[in-house]
């Protein structure tokens, strides 16, 4: 049996904790420090049935609420101790060591990226506000409204978005983010050396109040991956074609 935590998926916020697992190990030592679950793509392609309910887990809530609880979630990620796997938690130092193990990052850049992130949840109604040239958040929560004298009428264009995540860039986390504020649930696939960082970042926007069902997290192989590109109708994916 490995040693250290065995990471679960998540999904829609429901932890999963699979038979099959891949050994995470210290990139210095090569010793085993955790296990992280390894799900089918199946599995992707029936929880991916099931968006419609996340994203109306999002749509109960207001935008100003959802960007207030973000900005609770920045100092939550910083700082707190959240849930891991199982019953166990995760200090903030304890992530910072957990990620330089196993994706080989210095310490001192693995605070610099959770500080970039923490910025983004901070800044993210400034963010909207850039993305939408100026919309209000109550017309986000209309769908219809005026802005500058022009009619405007909206709507998602994808019920959850994809992200298929690297091992050694964990600031690019903060690129999904905006994604809530339009209601819209994420879709992650970790990178096999850096499952950290979106699983404390979830936890740490489900710890702000956020719904846990908004969140779907799968370590999977290049299988799963291209099942949660072809089944979210919009995505961000971080490398080349080897990837999927």
């Amino acid at each position: 049996m490995p040693s250290g935590p065995h990471l679960p998926a998540l999904r829609w916020g429901e932890e999963y904790p699979s038979l099959a697992t891949l050994a995470l190990k210290d990139h210095r030592t090569g010793a085993t420090i955790g296990a992280l679950s390894q799900v089918n793509a199946g599995l992707v392609r029936r929880d991916l049935k099931r968006a419609d309910a996340a994203g109306r887990a999002l749509r109960a809530l207001s935008t100003r609420a959802i960007l207030a609880r973000c900005r609770a979630a920045a100092e939550l990620f910083l700082e707190a101790e959240l849930p891991l796997a199982g019953g166990l938690t995760q200090s903030a130092a304890e992530y910072r060591a957990q990620l330089s193990a196993t994706g080989g990052l210095p310490l001192t850049l693995a605070r610099a990226n959770q500080e970039k992130i923490a910025g983004v949840l901070r800044e993210l109604e400034t963010i909207v506000l850039g993305l939408t040239r100026g919309l209000a958040p109550e017309t986000l929560d209309a769908a219809i409204g005026e802005h500058a004298g022009i009619p405007l009428w909206f709507t998602p264009q994808c019920r959850a978005l994809g992200a298929v995540l690297p091992s050694n860039s964990p600031g690019v986390n903060a690129l999904w983010l905006p994604a809530l504020a339009f209601k819209v649930p994420a879709v992650l696939k970790p990178g096999s050396a850096d499952p950290w960082t979106p699983l404390r970042l979830v936890q740490a926007l489900i710890a702000a109040g956020l719904p846990r069902e908004a969140f779907a997290l799968y370590p999977t192989d290049h299988e799963g991956a291209a099942a949660i590109l072809d089944g979210c109708e919009r995505a961000l994916l971080f490398g080349d074609a080897r990837t999927t």
